[in-house]
């Protein structure tokens, strides 16, 4: 089900592409989290993310990964997959879209791809976790239709936490 707006379109990646997950991750991280996470922290959770084994792991396991792209070039990208039965309920993973590009309403089409494709497949909840102190991404969780659902500090490995809000959305 791509997605064009304008030149912006998001669609599936293939397996090929996979590598640029872990390439946009690490265009893209410093500035989402460089006043947030420390470096060693960054390179941390984008290997422990963004390899690609964890990458065909998640793919076996029904995630999925789509690619934002400006014409041919990739800017950034989304991934979602089912995260519980009851409700039904699909988790969006990721989210990350070049800084050069906010402000422009990209991130908010993206959101709604997910949502589309959530409700395509018969989900009743959208869930995500968003970092606490990623505050222009809450504000656009929040601007569509996310809501807060509890805070959660999820240890990571190597002294590392993830300290997040959980947000979710009815379909």
């Amino acid at each position: 089900m791509p997605l064009d707006l304008n030149g912006i379109s998001i669609r599936p990646a293939g397996e090929r592409e996979w590598p640029l997950l872990e390439k946009l991750a690490r265009r893209i991280w410093p500035d989402t989290y460089g006043a947030i996470l420390t470096p060693d922290q960054i390179d941390y959770m984008i290997e422990m993310m963004y390899s690609l084994p964890v990458v065909r792991r998640e793919a076996a396991e029904g995630v999925r990964f789509d690619l934002i792209l400006d014409g041919d070039t990739p800017i950034g990208f989304l991934s979602c997959g089912p995260y519980r039965e009851e409700p039904p309920t699909m988790k969006l993973h990721k989210l990350y879209l070049d800084h050069k590009y906010h402000g422009r309403g990209i991130g908010s089409k993206a959101l709604q791809y997910a949502i589309d494709i959530a409700r395509r497949d018969g989900y009743r909840f959208l869930r995500l976790n968003v970092n606490k102190n990623n505050a222009a991404a809450i504000r656009a969780y929040e601007r569509n239709g996310f809501r807060r659902i509890e805070a959660v500090k999820v240890d990571i490995g190597s002294g590392y936490f993830m300290d997040d809000f959980v947000m979710e959305i009815a379909l």
